[in-house]
């Protein structure tokens, strides 16, 4: 069976720190010396992964739910911010297809 890319477990990359400043979330990617700031909705998700890993799904409902928003715009949103993640290495996945070690 194929696993669907919002059912992948992911959490933030070990090799990325952040910060809440002022409720915007700093992030610092160790390796790539880079810093992106983000909002208060990309700081939840950043601290939800940093927390536990958790599926696109699992992060779209738990936005729409803290921040009162439409599940389908919280869908779209948290794909959005998660691929930008993804552009910045700041994800890993966890388990893998078949509970493999953690990619990146």
């Amino acid at each position: 069976m194929t696993e669907s890319i919002q059912e992948i477990k992911l959490q933030l990359s070990r090799r990325v720190r952040f910060r809440d400043v002022a409720g915007q979330g700093v992030l610092v990617h160790l390796d790539e010396g880079r810093v992106l700031v983000v909002n208060e909705v990309g700081l939840y998700i950043v601290q939800a992964l940093h927390r536990q890993a958790m599926t696109e799904s699992e992060l779209a409902e738990a936005v729409a739910q803290t921040f009162e928003v439409d599940a389908a715009r919280a869908k779209l949103d948290v794909a959005a911010f998660l691929e930008q993640l993804r552009g910045e290495k700041a994800l890993q996945t966890v388990g893998g297809p078949g509970g493999g070690p953690p990619g990146e």
